[in-house]
């Protein structure tokens, strides 16, 4: 079966960094955790709209293109000592799995921090829904950083 597609170009994602922070404002993240890759452009963007320096990232792999792998993989560091609030942002939530993993090993490893999970996308079957979101999410999401930044595309 081939998953329905649906383009998410740049502007929709500028108006919606603006409804995103609006309700992730009464957080008051003072750090913003970035779950390389697929989070990195919404949390840089949001780090830019609320002010925060503090912007961090973690990679966490749970796909290989369109297909989920069998195991969660967490690689890096990230240094939160100084953090108490950390808003975790990641571009959707689609089966849940990169949360799962990702979230407990952060309240293990910095228990005085409170983590809050921000996203553009979720699914409804997520095992792990975000704390802040703006969409729910049937289809799959072509995202304009993935389409159009791609080295095809370029050439």
């Amino acid at each position: 079966m081939i998953a329905t597609m649906i383009y998410y170009d740049y502007k929709q994602f500028c108006t919606d960094v603006q409804s995103l922070r609006e309700r992730c404002e009464p957080f008051q993240a003072d750090t913003i955790l970035a779950v390389a890759r697929g989070g990195m452009t919404l949390a840089h963007a949001l780090a830019m709209a609320q002010d925060t320096r503090n912007l961090q990232s973690i990679r966490v792999e749970s796909y290989d293109g369109e297909a989920q792998r069998p195991q969660v993989t967490i690689l890096g560091q990230c240094d939160l000592s100084a953090s108490t609030r950390v808003l975790v942002v990641d571009d959707i939530v689609d089966s849940g799995q990169t949360l799962m993993h990702l979230i407990p090993l952060l309240r293990s490893n910095y228990p005085d921090c409170e983590f809050k999970i921000a996203t553009l996308f979720t699914k409804p079957t997520a095992l792990v829904q975000p704390d802040f979101f703006l969409h729910e999410a049937t289809d799959w999401i072509d995202f304009f950083w993935e389409r159009d930044f791609l080295k095809t595309n370029l050439l």
